[in-house]
């Protein structure tokens, strides 16, 4: 078996709620794919790593199935660490040359790429579009991030400072000393003054300065990272009979987010959908994609139909900036998230962000959200014609699909999983608890990596649905009196046992009610 460098210096593994099949699904179902996610999936990750991303996919989904692929043997020992502690019994994370992939893999519904096509030779990206052609299903999702032109030339002339600096050390630890030194030199160094390269410059090597070592060296030191245009990767993909199907963060394929002149010179100058995108990565100088494929034969409808949203979930956390006297009136009223603004006259819509925010941070049902909207603005019985329902739905689905455009809402094909009220006996999944005694980053039923404090992971490590809040405060206590917490008050440890009694308790509700929040509990 071949060996990896990532054996020398893992890259820390972690979720991307990008590649989440709900988040592939949905973009999928807004061009015409049929929902995969509503029944047993099977989800392929090329290059999974520890498992950071795909195993609490597994955990969350127990009825699909999950593989995934990686070189590096220590990477893979402790997927399998994890998959023997959590008992997972729907993933398999194989140690395997991404060249060595055939179909002995079966088909997939979802195949994930996250950090792999730009870091890898010219033949194993062939190979990985290769895979998404051979192991796809009919419907199938492949989601394959890279380095993009023409934001990467910058990056690229930095990179190869970097790497010009640590060719002369051989040991990573050097290489990358050495490299950071040049970094902060070069950023203290170069005139910013009136100097457009040296603005460029310092605000790509200020990133960088922030930038944790396993990623300075994976993403700059490595022997391959390879960039290119949108355009030329669509090529390669048309190659091996796949086609565009969208980006992961959808807000990016909207060209109403630009300026409305911007906006109709790019309509004028782009004849298909991939001009376009390439077109606003030339105005944007984007430097990274996430872009979603899907067989050339399935015929995708691009016109954004808004009844594809009455099966959908939405969420949003926008409030209104001011109170609104009456919802009935057309008064103009501004609503805010941050980031993106919406501002309507339409009482329906207004009702509707009023439902999103009251449930916030769990999605409703579109049907749903009609019906409690409807109930907001007439909350008395009331007689309507037969097909004011089909009018009110596009009235409310139009500006939610604009919304979406603008991440003023959230849309998904399944509804939030976690349980937000703190129930006696709360659990978590076997996976969260045993990240909880790795370190401080767990993954959340959002698919997200979560800090957590040192009283919130220790409760998390014993949340398996058995233990009620009484025995959870005797646990916290007990922890207490090891000294492995220590309870102070104003800065000084306290040692009357009342007293550390009253403050566990008062801690346990507290912290319980912030991993609750936070979005670990599960149903």
């Amino acid at each position: 078996m071949t060996s990896s460098p990532y054996d020398e210096v893992p890259y820390q593994s972690f979720p991307f709620s990008q590649s989440q099949p709900n988040r592939l699904a949905t973009i999928g179902a807004l061009f015409g794919l049929p929902n995969s996610v509503s029944h047993s999936f099977r989800l392929l990750e090329l290059g999974c790593a520890s498992g950071g991303n795909i195993l609490p996919l597994a955990a969350q989904w127990p009825q699909a199935e999950f593989v995934g692929l990686e070189l590096s043997r220590h990477q893979v020992e402790g997927a399998h660490e994890a998959i023997k502690h959590t008992g997972l019994k729907n993933i398999q994370v194989l140690q395997k040359d991404l060249l060595n992939a055939n179909e002995e893999l079966g088909r997939f519904d979802f195949i994930v790429a996250h950090g792999v096509y730009s870091w890898v030779p010219e033949r194993v990206r062939e190979k990985m579009l290769a895979i998404c052609q051979d192991l796809l299903t009919e419907q199938g999702i492949a989601y394959i991030s890279y380095n993009t032109f023409p934001g990467w030339h910058m990056r690229g002339m930095i990179r190869d400072v970097m790497c010009y600096r640590a060719r002369f050390f051989e040991k990573p630890a050097d290489r990358l000393h050495e490299a950071r030194e040049l970094v902060n030199f070069l950023a203290s160094s170069v005139n910013k003054e009136g100097n457009a390269y040296g603005i460029l410059l310092n605000d790509e090597l200020r990133l960088l300065q922030r930038k944790e070592d396993y990623y300075l060296l994976h993403e700059f030191l490595e022997e391959v990272n390879e960039p290119c245009y949108f355009h030329e990767f669509m090529e390669r993909a048309d190659a091996h009979g796949l086609q565009y199907l969208g980006e992961a963060d959808f807000s990016m394929m909207s060209v109403g987010n630009f300026p409305r002149e911007i906006m109709q010179r790019l309509q004028e100058i782009s004849s298909d959908v991939i001009q376009m995108e390439q077109y606003m990565d030339f105005v944007r100088n984007r430097m990274f994609r996430q872009t979603l494929l899907c067989r050339k034969e399935i015929q995708l409808d691009r016109s954004l139909n808004p009844e594809r949203i009455f099966e959908l979930y939405v969420a949003s956390s926008s409030e209104p900036e001011t109170p609104i006297a009456d919802l009935r009136s057309r008064d103009r009223v501004t609503f805010r998230r941050p980031g993106s603004t919406l501002t309507t006259s339409e009482p329906l819509v207004k009702a509707a962000m009023l439902v999103l925010r009251e449930a916030w941070p769990l999605a409703v049902h579109f049907p749903d959200l009609l019906s409690r909207a409807r109930a907001k603005l007439h909350p008395d019985p009331i007689v309507i014609e037969a097909d004011r329902d089909r009018r009110d739905a596009r009235v409310l689905a139009e500006p939610l699909l604009r919304c979406f455009a603008t991440t003023h809402v959230e849309l998904s094909v399944s509804p939030s999983a976690p349980q937000l009220e703190v129930t006696e006996h709360p659990r978590a999944t076997r996976l969260a608890r045993y990240q909880a005694e790795q370190g401080e980053f767990v993954t959340n039923l959002w698919h997200e990596a979560v800090r957590l404090s040192d009283v919130e992971r220790h409760l998390l490590r014993h949340l398996d649905g058995e233990r009620d809040r009484a025995s959870l405060a005797e646990l916290l206590l007990a922890t207490v009196r090891e000294g492995k917490l220590i309870v102070r008050d104003k800065g000084e440890p306290i040692k009357d046992e009342v007293r550390v009694r009253e403050i566990v308790e008062g801690i346990l509700d507290q912290n319980l009610c912030e991993l609750a929040r936070k979005g670990f509990f599960l149903r």
